[in-house]
Parts: structure tokens; C-alpha cells; sequence
């Protein structure tokens, strides 16, 4: 019986956050465009260094094996170039969107509310849990 060859072992890309040239201004504040590709995806972020820097959501996700995938990298790449991203849309080549972050008002007001009343997910919110195993 003929031996199976085996796959090539898919490599950990090493992602590269990548400027784009083109600006724009979203909400007020004047922003690059920068891009990240991987595997047939390709995400495209508007970003500003006016704002703080962003900080990353914590998934409850354990690590998983292999290549992580652009939603789980993309925010700690702007993070590291001190970004605050306004506009994130990652979407395959064939220009279908599967996710999208979209920051729809940013006001200087200090946070006088009560954390309980102001932190309250909206009527579609539907979290997910981690990974059965």
C-alpha cells in the first residue's frame, strides 16, 4: 500500500499590523487605515493614537493548539502600537464580513452612574462559554 504524503504543518504566520496610507476621520478623530491578512481573511482597521490605548478583551477561552486566529491577535497589535481602533471589519477574500467592531460615540463626560447601571449588556447579547473538550 502506497504511503499518504503528509500535509504541509501550517506555521504560525507571524502577523504584521500594516498601514494602508489612506486616513480618514471617524467620530471626530483623525485616524490611519491599517490592515492585517491571514489565510484568506483580511482585516481592515481604522485607529487613532488620539484616544488611550486600547485594551484587549480577556477571553475566557482556553489557549488552543496551532495558529491563533485574527479576531483573537488584532487587538493586541493595536495595543502595541498605542491605537485606539474606532473601526474594525474582518472579512474573507470573496468580501463576505464575519465580524465587525464599530465604536459609535466616544464622549468626555466622567462615568457618573453606578457601574451595575451603566455596564449592562444589550437585549441581543448572547454569550458564548468556552469549548467543551
Amino acid at each position: 500500500m502506497p504511503r499518504m504524503p503528509m500535509p504541509p504543518m501550517m506555521m504560525n504566520q507571524e502577523l504584521e499590523l500594516t498601514a494602508t496610507g489612506q486616513t480618514t476621520n471617524i467620530l471626530g478623530f483623525a485616524c490611519q487605515q491599517y490592515q492585517l491578512k491571514q489565510r484568506g481573511e483580511t482585516m481592515d482597521i481604522g485607529a487613532t493614537d488620539q484616544l488611550l490605548r486600547y485594551q484587549p478583551y480577556v477571553r475566557n477561552q482556553p489557549h488552543r493548539f496551532g495558529p491563533g486566529m485574527l479576531e483573537e491577535q488584532w487587538g493586541g497589535l493595536v495595543a502595541d502600537k498605542k491605537l485606539f481602533p474606532l473601526v474594525a471589519s474582518l472579512h474573507y477574500d470573496n468580501g463576505a464580513e464575519r465580524l465587525r467592531f464599530e465604536v459609535t460615540s466616544v464622549s468626555p463626560d466622567k462615568i457618573t452612574e453606578p457601574a451595575e447601571k451603566l455596564f449592562q449588556p444589550p437585549p441581543d447579547y448572547n454569550e458564548v462559554g468556552p469549548l467543551p473538550f
